[in-house]
């Protein structure tokens, strides 16, 4: 597993987090590479994520996700190649969440993804369907089966949200 986002290493969670995404891990489909974690649809989780969509820090839908994250390997590559000296970032910075009810395509087409970005992306499938995933992240009837958080300090205040806070 890639190192998690540093506002994940600096709180006390880090622990629980980790054990989390490592733990109880299946793969997105039968004949799947990559093993992802089921986690639940909280409260918190769903805020965060709402926050993560208004503030334009998340997309919706396997086509828009595959198009960012290419868009943004493109330009990482141009970098690389104008600095080729500069360490490359070993840390995530993306997360991809799913339904729990895409198809077999579906998942097959994320679990290439995690093949093609494993440096930086990671995913979690969350224990509701696609139409319970749309209304906690939009509060209207939308079928949403995967969205991508695609700014590191969201992605550290989802995976934060994914453990309880102490109290």
């Amino acid at each position: 597993m890639p190192k998690l986002p540093k506002d994940v290493v600096a709180d006390p969670r880090h622990d629980e987090v980790l054990r989390l995404l490592t733990t109880h891990l299946t793969p997105l489909w039968e004949g799947g590479r990559h093993r992802v974690p089921t986690v639940p649809l909280t409260p918190a989780l769903a805020r965060d994520l709402r926050a993560a969509t208004t503030a334009r820090h998340a997309v919706q839908g396997l086509e828009h996700v595959t198009a960012k994250l290419a868009a943004e390997q493109k330009g990482l590559d141009m970098a690389r190649d104008r600095l080729p000296s500069a360490p490359p970032s070993a840390r995530v910075s993306r997360l991809l969440l799913l339904a729990n009810d895409g198809s077999t395509r579906f998942y097959r087409d994320c679990d290439a993804l995690l093949g093609r970005y494993p440096e930086r992306l990671i995913a979690c499938r969350l224990d509701v369907g696609g139409a319970a995933l749309g209304e906690a992240l939009l509060g209207m009837e939308k079928l949403v089966r995967c969205v991508l958080v695609s700014d590191k300090a969201y992605v550290a205040r989802v995976l934060l949200a994914l453990v309880p806070t102490a109290p």
